[in-house]
């Protein structure tokens, strides 16, 4: 089966660094084999209506990586499994189940679910896909220290520029000082805890994949 690309406007994200983020995920979750074809750049380009140079630096980073075995005038297909860096991969892997962790958490909370009704919900799920999972098979990884994550090396400080969503949960868009911006999903009653409003001041505290806003 082809492996299809696609472009999320409301994702932040230079439009090249989507497309490597899809290969690297597809790659680490198996939908995409070592030694299978990806779409060449110039059909990438027009089915996505992105300039060819835009996709040529995905497949170039991707292949640098050696995520991808590019050959003059023979495409670029997935690296062999033995070639494939399988570590990086992994962790691509699991900031995605991070990600969807931390979304069906706190959309959880937002809507008044318990933690107990949305584990049993999880589990029912993956029972009705034939991977069913006991209680004790579920543990709780440790938090990382509070102070590494707020550490000044990981702040970026601008302005709170747009908020939208509804009455539980918002999106907020930031601007950062050298003109790049990013958006957070926090819940609203985060926003009346820090006292931030459009326009404001922001500290954005990043690690990995995770956004901390203070004021």
């Amino acid at each position: 089966m082809a492996f299809g690309f696609r472009i999320e406007p409301d994702d932040p994200a230079p439009a090249y660094v989507q497309l490597q983020r899809q290969v690297r995920i597809a790659a680490a979750e198996g939908v995409l084999q070592p030694g299978q074809r990806l779409p060449s750049v110039r059909a990438t380009a027009a089915e996505l209506g992105l300039a060819t140079n835009t996709v040529a630096r995905a497949y170039a980073e991707l292949a640098r990586e050696g995520v991808l075995v590019t050959r003059p005038g023979g495409g670029s297909s997935i690296a062999p499994r033995d070639a494939l860096d399988r570590p990086a991969l992994e962790r691509q892997r699991r900031e995605r189940l991070s990600v969807l962790a931390r979304q069906l958490v706190v959309r959880a909370l937002a809507t008044g679910l318990e933690p107990e009704a949305v584990m049993e919900s999880v589990a029912a799920e993956f029972a009705k896909r034939g991977q069913p999972i006991g209680r004790d098979a579920i543990r709780i990884a440790p938090v990382d220290d509070e102070p590494a994550l707020l550490s000044a090396r990981n702040q970026l400080r601008g302005r709170l520029v747009g908020i939208s969503g509804g009455p539980q949960i918002v999106e907020v868009r930031l601007r950062f000082l050298d003109g790049s911006e990013a958006v957070a999903v926090v819940t609203r009653a985060s926003l009346r805890r820090l006292g931030l409003q459009s326009g404001g001041t922001v500290v954005a505290h990043i690690k990995a994949t995770e956004i901390t806003l203070s004021r």
